[in-house]
């Protein structure tokens, strides 16, 4: 069967050097609001990105600085934006640092400098709120309902429509997550959970693609699948796309992590999986390279919540639509080298792709100007 993307290539010049956006507008300088000790959880990719700028562009990796919540004020003068590198949905969170990001916040706006990734929005990004701002825009996604109750678990899932995930409404992460097929594994769950929870409708997207009769050795027939593309304003970068047999799919989960096992590569080697892995690779490599073609779903998700960019996962139907499941502004990005399967997936290159995409992005941002370079246009 034919992929479910485009296989367009993305635009050949490599963004990063920081030479073709010199003379994009005022030099200033940028302040990326991060949390303080104690106040958010820590992800690595700031600090990968700041290695990465800091290689390909020196002189822009000296207009950024950082600031943590928690410490004093920070000095806005000479800064030309704001933006929050922070966890979601951050009021109900961490809320203290809410108050000292809202505080920065308010101070830029009314000094005129941009704001990225306002604090307000990202209260967004909590499941139910998220799925009611995509159905009001009408936009694909899955319902949600908060449940405040054990007793109303049961009849919630119904009227969502059977399968259901149910987790905290301010968690994206995979933990906790319970999976409701019937009555009793919601009377299971009744009585496990710390309500309130967030149930989230769950699509069968494999059983959709065995309903329209697509090939039986496609990936997409035969496993569960996740894809993630990093929205920024309206552009698009495709991250990765994973398999799994599980209905909800991550890194810790997918076929992929499976098969770096040392083992899994002991028999890779006489041929176990080989090809499995070898298809993989292919699909997840393509997706990578190609073109959605529901790049303005991904930006008007990411729009519609009010952010400036998050990473956005979600998955592909068998006419070539997406249906977004999350957008998570604060995203797991490590160093190429540490990727699930580095080598096999050329994941060093493709991380410092994502990065320089990112730098370029932001460098336009900060400049204040239309001239984006844009690896990839929503259209």
């Amino acid at each position: 069967m034919s992929l479910p993307y485009s296989r367009r290539k993305r635009i050949p010049e490599r963004i990063g050097t920081g030479r073709r956006n010199k003379a994009m507008g005022t030099q200033g300088d940028i302040l990326i609001v991060i949390h303080g000790p104690g106040r958010g959880r820590d992800v690595p990719t700031g600090r990968v990105f700041m290695d990465r700028v800091r290689e390909t562009d020196p002189a822009f990796a000296a207009r950024i600085r950082f600031h943590e919540t928690g410490a004093p004020a920070p000095d806005l003068s000479g800064v030309s934006l704001v933006t929050f590198w922070l966890g979601d949905p951050l009021k109900e969170k961490y809320p203290a640092c809410f108050a000292d990001a809202a505080s920065i916040a308010k101070s830029a706006r009314e000094a005129g400098i941009r704001v990225l990734n306002n604090p307000e929005a990202l209260s967004n990004t909590a499941n139910t709120r998220q799925s009611a701002i995509w159905s009001q825009e009408r936009l694909p996604s899955a319902r949600a309902r908060i449940v405040n109750r054990p007793s109303s678990l049961a009849q919630v899932c119904r009227e969502l429509g059977g399968t259901c995930i149910v987790r905290s409404d301010v968690e994206h992460a995979q933990r906790d997550v319970i999976i409701i097929r019937n009555e009793a594994d919601a009377r299971r769950a009744a009585k496990t959970c710390a309500f309130p929870v967030a149930v989230i409708q769950l699509y069968d997207i494999r059983a959709e693609y065995r309903a329209a009769g697509a090939d039986p050795s496609s990936l997409f027939t035969r496993y569960h699948h996740k894809a993630r593309a990093f929205v920024f304003g309206d552009t698009v970068m495709p991250s990765h796309l994973f398999f799994a047999p599980d209905l909800v799919v991550g890194l810790s989960n997918c076929l992929l992590k499976r098969e770096s096992r040392p083992r899994r590569r002991v028999g890779h080697r006489f041929g176990y999986h080989r090809k499995l892995l070898g298809d993989m690779i292919r699909e997840d490599q393509s997706y990578f390279d190609s073109d959605p073609l529901h790049a303005r779903t991904l930006v008007e998700g990411v729009r519609a919540l009010g952010l400036d960019f998050a990473a956005v996962d979600y998955s592909i139907r068998p006419d070539g639509s997406a249906i977004l499941w999350e957008a998570n502004p604060y995203f797991y990005l490590p160093p190429g080298e540490q990727s699930v399967l580095s080598a096999e997936r050329n994941a060093v290159d493709r991380v410092n792709q994502s990065l320089d995409w990112m730098a370029a992005n932001l460098r336009a941002a900060a400049a204040s100007t239309q001239s984006v370079p844009r690896l990839m246009q929503a259209s």
